[in-house]
């Protein structure tokens, strides 16, 4: 599994994983993405753009599917030398992510996400 710093923000310099996860993979501006999230929030009447059912049904949208992987695996265990993937992700406490993997390829703000417990594996 390789690294390679990512990180795309809007015009004030805000960012969030969620909506840079899907920048990367869709190859999409920042403002367009998280627009695209906060109408889906708001016709879901959810709480935040960052809920679960919010962004998987953005990623529903696009054509970004759920696959089958191991247990307990960490983020630098996985193998995903093989097209683009998004890989929701937490520390087993408090703290969740959101990273896009293309071609093996991590890319984040930072490689501590190695070490974070898969969740759900996305692909596109």
């Amino acid at each position: 599994m390789q690294f390679c710093q990512f990180n795309i923000s809007n015009y004030e310099g805000k960012s969030n994983c969620v909506v840079r996860s899907f920048c990367k993979l869709l190859n999409k501006e920042y403002d367009d993405v998280f627009k695209e999230l906060c109408d889906i929030q708001f016709s879901l009447q959810k709480d935040s753009y960052n809920d679960i059912d919010v962004f998987e049904t953005y990623m529903l949208n696009h054509k970004i599917m759920p696959i089958s992987y191991g247990y307990d695996m960490l983020v630098k265990d996985l193998n995903l030398d093989n097209g683009s993937h998004i890989v929701f992700c937490y520390d087993k406490k408090d703290y969740y992510h959101m990273i896009p993997i293309i071609n093996n390829t991590i890319y984040d703000k930072n490689e501590s996400c190695k070490d974070l417990f898969v969740i759900k594996i996305y692909k596109k």
